[in-house]
């Protein structure tokens, strides 16, 4: 027993698409923003030293990744920091520690060095951490086999 009328055509459901598509769109760029900061650390070409005794640590959703390669270049993240303003444009290591410290002082430091880097050059930018402080340093290190 119908109760519409035969002379009326029946309409069929219509999914709204509008909102699925903005939830797409927002997937997209999370993904997308995530992806490409997981992949600053590894733009900057370091030869990590290997240890035996290296733990695997636990991932951080903020951190800080300083690095500095076999000619004494430093990097945090991508952008290259000075320990010594050397031109009034230079950027200076202990500075942008200190805005990253601003926003987290509870962030770690994770060290990517060269094996064939200066040590000194490590001490110094362990030494800019603690000024700026951000007292939890970390080592990145390839572990052997």
């Amino acid at each position: 027993m119908g109760f519409a009328s035969e002379s009326r055509e029946r309409s069929r459901p219509v999914i709204p698409l509008a909102g699925m598509v903005d939830i797409l769109f927002l997937l997209l760029i999370f993904f997308m923003s995530t992806y490409t900061m997981r992949d600053q650390e590894l733009t900057v070409d370091v030869g990590l030293p290997t240890s035996e005794t290296a733990t695997t640590g636990q991932a951080e959703a903020m951190k800080v990744i300083v690095s500095f390669d076999e000619d004494g270049r430093v990097f945090v993240g991508e952008r290259e920091a000075k320990l010594v303003k050397q031109q009034p444009d230079d950027e200076l290591l202990v500075e942008r520690l200190q805005q990253l410290a601003d926003i987290s002082r509870d962030q770690p430091v994770i060290i990517r060095g060269d094996a064939r880097g200066r040590y000194g050059l490590l001490l110094e930018i362990m030494d800019a951490a603690e000024l700026a402080g951000l007292t939890d340093v970390k080592l990145a290190v390839v572990r052997e086999e």
